[in-house]
């Protein structure tokens, strides 16, 4: 079975009373993309907006310590990442235990407004050097943070993926791209000398144009032309500090 098996499977008007239970939110909700978690926008009759947050089955609690941890970390410096609310106990994370014995974590984030960048048609130079400045902020901000829960072998850390990509190539069945992910590979592996003295850190790892959010811009094209959030920090890893900007 994969992690997708374990996914939650809750509906708005669950996700509503939780919300009323935990943390005494009247409120609407509605589903939000995520890929192996339950993501829901809860607004209230004053207009507030939060996302909740429903943890995979498989997801361990350390995992999600590290995600808060980082989230009040970097809170600190910048205000373009969300941040934790805890319950009305005063909990950071809570645990909902369903009839069928499954168990699910449970985080109240706030919801930051903004167009993911991959909706966004046109990227301008502005917008583009917003993102790479922005990067670079959250790359600042999130020294000096550590948990040993991130210490971990991970997919989808770039530091592995040389021999993801040999491991995988000859899955690969359109013969053009799979020339292009070869050559790639190969250029990049005469480089691999280079690695042990590339400084390593906490990273998010996962600044993907549908965890990035525009908005706030005067762009005549789309005005969306700044970057004013980055979200979803379940792939954070330590690794090589530059691998969130590349």
């Amino acid at each position: 079975m994969s992690v997708l098996d374990y996914s939650p499977n809750f509906n708005s008007e669950q996700a509503i009373r939780l919300a009323k239970q935990l943390y005494d939110l009247d409120c609407s909700a509605n589903h939000l993309p995520s890929e192996r978690d339950q993501n829901f926008l809860l607004q209230t009759n004053q207009g507030e907006r939060f996302v909740l947050k429903i943890a995979n089955g498989l997801e361990e609690r350390a995992m999600l310590e590290a995600q808060t941890g980082a989230m009040e970390h970097v809170a600190k410096s910048i205000s373009f990442c969300p941040h934790l609310i805890p319950t009305k106990g005063g909990e950071a994370i809570a645990t909902v235990q369903l009839p069928s014995d499954a168990k699910h974590f449970i985080r109240l984030m706030t919801y930051l407004p903004g167009t993911p960048l991959g909706s966004v048609k046109r990227h301008s130079d502005e917008l583009l050097y917003d993102l790479g400045y922005r990067i670079g902020q959250l790359t600042n901000a999130l020294q000096g943070f550590d948990h040993p829960a991130l210490h971990r072998d991970f997919h989808w850390d770039l530091a592995n993926g040389l021999d993801i990509v040999r491991k995988n190539e000859k899955l690969i069945q359109d013969k053009n791209l799979r020339e292009i992910v070869f050559k790639l590979a190969s250029d990049f592996e005469r480089h691999t000398t280079l690695l042990p003295d590339l400084p390593k850190s906490i990273i998010h790892n996962d600044a993907n144009d549908y965890n990035l959010l525009a908005g706030g811009g005067n762009d005549p094209y789309t005005r969306n032309q700044n970057i004013v959030g980055l979200i979803d920090f379940g792939d954070m890893v330590y690794s090589y500090t530059v691998g969130d900007l590349a």
